[in-house]
């Protein structure tokens, strides 16, 4: 299966032989994903030519005291020769659209940076490779073929880094937690959402519990976050916020903050970071019942499921467990949830058009 995809290239390591040919770069978006993209350009030797924006009161502005932001017209008659590349993941098609109508499309790029998370080492390329032979066992085990296409259309996209690939792999997100269906809450569910976010994922819970849940743990490190998860546990004494991430052990680690690319690191001196506590499931549930868990942590999930063992031994919970964060974690978390309950069956679900939320689902048999 996986050996039809060796000979797959990578549209980012396409686009980065350009780097030399000095020709200069114009991001459009000057919005939250921009910084991180323009790291990347200037880590790989491009020349930035400047930023366009649609928001007219960014026109005229600089940033970082480098970079000169230009209405759209501005920036087509100052640099004729620069090529766009599309900084912002919102409304990438239609933004591709019209810049393709108002000049050369040959000057437009077409990748899609919030689908290329692996590129710089060729991470993922290297890891599926070399585990070959156990994903092809994973993908055999796996408990539908909704989930083996699954996991082969995200291997493929990141393979290739093309976004069209990962809107092949899309699965939907009208059930973005498969609370309607696969993970279902039963009357009286205690929920654990870990990585709780603004609550999105809280209120869709409890939107779907129809049989009425027992309580709700809510984890959650990032001090943006925590003032309307607050208000929501005030409001609601079913539900418990924890005001730290979770891990394999109680203590403090390393959050660096970068958007969709924020990660946890037990590296006290890692760049952009602030530290935050930590705590074990274990721990919090102190051998009380967990009914479905769902992880989202920043590339922690591994060492928080090694935190949860005792609760996943003993009450077999369901799990909905982001697996993007880490290109290893496709395997080693099936592996790490098949050793603690040899009976689970194991689902995948690919709920976002770019390299995001691929989800593992685990329920009992």
């Amino acid at each position: 299966m996986l050996s039809s995809l060796e000979h797959l290239e990578s549209k980012m390591g396409r686009f980065l032989k350009q780097a030399g040919s000095g020709k200069p770069i114009l991001l459009y978006g000057a919005g939250s994903a921009m910084p991180s993209i323009l790291d990347k350009l200037e880590d790989a030797g491009f020349s930035i030519a400047g930023i366009c924006d649609s928001n007219p009161a960014k026109h005229g502005t600089r940033f970082r005291d480098t970079y000169d932001i230009f209405a759209l017209n501005d920036a087509l008659g100052r640099f004729p020769d620069a090529t766009f590349v599309i900084s912002t993941p919102v409304y990438f098609d239609e933004i591709y659209q019209e810049l393709v109508q108002k000049t050369d499309p040959d000057r437009v790029s077409d990748l899609d940076f919030e689908c290329t998370r692996f590129f710089k080492t060729h991470e993922l390329r290297n890891f599926v490779f070399r585990h070959q032979q156990k994903l092809e066992a994973l993908l055999s085990s796996l408990a539908d073929d909704a989930s083996r296409d699954a996991l082969m259309n995200v291997i493929k996209a990141h393979l290739t880094g093309d976004r069209k690939d990962f809107q092949r792999a899309y699965t939907g997100k009208d059930d973005w937690y498969l609370f309607r269906s696969l993970l279902a809450p039963p009357a009286e569910a205690v929920y654990l959402d870990c990585g709780a976010y603004n609550g999105d994922t809280v209120r869709l819970f409890i939107e779907t519990a129809s049989k009425g849940y027992g309580h709700i743990y809510v984890f959650e490190p990032d001090d943006a976050m925590r003032l309307g998860l607050r208000h929501m546990a005030s409001a609601n004494p079913r539900i418990s916020l924890i005001e730290k991430g979770v891990f394999r052990e109680e203590g403090v680690v390393s959050f660096c903050s970068d958007g969709v690319f924020s990660a946890i690191s037990t590296e006290e001196n890692a760049e952009a970071a602030i530290r935050i506590p930590v705590t074990t499931i274990d721990a919090v549930l102190n051998g009380a019942r967990a009914d479905i868990i769902k992880m989202d942590i920043e590339g922690a999930e591994f060492d928080a499921l090694r935190g949860a063992e005792q609760t996943i031994r003993a009450h077999k919970p369901k799990l909905a467990v982001c697996l993007y964060h880490k290109v290893e974690d496709m395997l080693r978390i099936p592996e790490l949830l098949r050793e603690y309950v040899p009976d689970y069956k194991l689902y995948i679900r690919h709920q976002s058009t770019t390299y995001t939320d691929t989800i593992l689902f685990a329920v009992a048999q």
